[in-house]
């Protein structure tokens, strides 16, 4: 984030706008926790933009913690990112591996 949009601004763009805009560049997006998947409008623009996202199933984790997290599943991710195009939100689990999240968003 801080490589796109500097240090400052980074803490300031909304969710929406670099959800939005990191899919259309054809990036896949790490999250710390699943709060996209379940707000309604973060949600539309994962569903919208198309966008590849994996997040952390607990939101408690220290920052060693989410790193080793996302490291022991790499190759699972990056097969997954390579198969499947978005849009989806899958969790990351060291237990489990990866998890289709279901969206907020269409409705229903």
């Amino acid at each position: 984030m801080d490589e796109r949009y500097g240090k400052a601004g980074s803490q300031k763009i909304q969710d929406t706008q670099w959800i939005e805009e990191a899919a259309l560049a054809g990036d896949v997006l790490l999250c710390k926790d699943l709060a996209i998947a379940h707000n309604p409008l973060e949600a539309q623009v994962v569903y919208m933009s198309g966008a590849q996202v994996f997040g952390l199933s607990s939101a408690t984790l220290t920052g060693r913690d989410m790193a080793q997290w996302y490291l022991e599943n790499e190759a699972r991710i990056v097969a997954a990112a390579l198969r499947a195009d978005g849009p989806y939100f899958m969790a990351v689990n060291p237990s489990y591996g990866l998890r289709r999240i279901k969206l907020a968003y269409p409705p229903g």
